[in-house]
């Protein structure tokens, strides 16, 4: 057994103070790294690059086996299957189990070995990225949020049970990779949500066997599944769904495909102004041009009806009794004509 001494430094001579402090001042500084490199492994992870689908992005749903769905589902896209297999493609929107296709979308039937072969050119592509960070068989919504662009693996099974946040880090060119040996599973309600230049387009699950999407949850990214793809009812997905060799199915879903943006995110402009601010009490109701009389005259064919005395008067103002008497020259005659209808007032 070992044993452990503690000898007290200020007996010892100063050079040997010196490197006892060296030695304890080191290995405080490697406790902290590995302490920061610990806490980071959950919300960052290895450098992604941009990955190409090729003949598979014109898909919105590709499968191999058959396309199979129940309720209406709304597709953006194309759609097609190996086998030509496909349940409610083209049928009329209104049917009970329809699939209705936008953006463009068509159904390829089994016309789709454009498709399986950008798949399967995109699965390599990722995998030359090497393993990025080992996250484990883990819940992602337990990882360290929100969660920065890079290369995430398992070497079994990824499961998503509540949001899990994906920060673009200011750059709309920012990839996220998840790979999964085995299945990835969500649950139901769970959410994948984007921030900061984030962008569904450059997001990827590669999942070695099959993906499976809980009831009403909200997904983000491409799966690309070597054997299935299974949603439950209600799910929305901002992204594509690639099987290599097995089925998508479908249960009253909608999958869209948000468009692409490069470069860093623009921060809002706030622009200033100069100018006075608009006024934001009542508007002044217009002079109106006619009289009393109902037929727009006065007697004069003069307007009568004033609008707001534009100043405040200044000084004493006699009201009088009323007449016109020292007004005008000559009191107490009435006004002459093209004095009628005027605002006066006396300072």
């Amino acid at each position: 057994m070992t044993s452990v001494r503690c000898t007290d430094r200020s007996a010892l001579p100063p050079r040997r103070q010196t490197l006892v402090l060296r030695s304890v001042a080191t290995a405080a500084a490697a406790a902290v790294a590995i302490s920061a490199a610990f806490l980071a492994t959950a919300g960052s992870a290895s450098a992604a690059t941009p990955i190409d689908l090729g003949g598979a992005a014109a898909f919105g749903v590709l499968g191999s086996t058959a396309v199979t769905n129940t309720g209406p589902s709304t597709v953006a896209g194309d759609i097609g299957a190996d086998s030509g297999s496909l349940t409610g493609a083209g049928q009329d929107p209104t049917a009970a189990d329809s699939i209705t296709l936008t953006q463009g979308g068509v159904n390829r039937g089994n016309a789709t070995g454009g498709g399986q072969a950008g798949l399967t050119a995109a699965n390599t592509a990722i995998n030359s990225q090497g393993p990025g960070t080992n996250v484990g068989s883990t819940n992602l919504s337990l990882l360290t949020q929100p969660m920065s662009p890079g290369i995430y693996s398992s070497g079994s099974d990824l499961a998503l049970d509540g949001p899990i946040i994906l920060d673009g880090a200011g750059s709309y060119d920012s990839v996220f990779i998840f790979r999964a040996t085995s299945a990835l599973t969500t649950a139901a309600a769970s959410s994948v949500v984007l921030m900061n230049g984030a962008q569904a387009c450059n997001i990827f699950w590669q999942i070695g066997s099959s993906a499976t999407l809980g009831a009403g949850s909200r997904f983000a990214g491409n799966i690309l599944a070597t054997t299935s793809i299974s949603l439950n009812a209600g799910v929305t997905v901002d992204g594509r769904l690639l099987a290599s060799t097995g089925a998508v199915t479908l249960i009253s879903d909608v999958i869209t495909r948000s468009a692409c943006r490069t470069g860093p995110v623009t921060p809002p402009v706030t622009t200033t102004s100069d100018e006075s601010p608009t006024p934001t009490g009542p508007v002044p109701t217009p002079v109106p041009t006619g009289g009393s009389g109902g037929d727009g005259t006065g007697t004069t064919g003069r307007g009568t009806t004033y609008g707001q005395v534009g100043r405040v008067p200044v000084g004493s103002v006699d009201t009088g009794d009323g007449s016109t008497a020292g007004l005008f020259r000559g009191a107490g005659t009435a006004p002459s004509a093209d004095l009628a209808g005027q605002v006066w007032s006396t300072r």
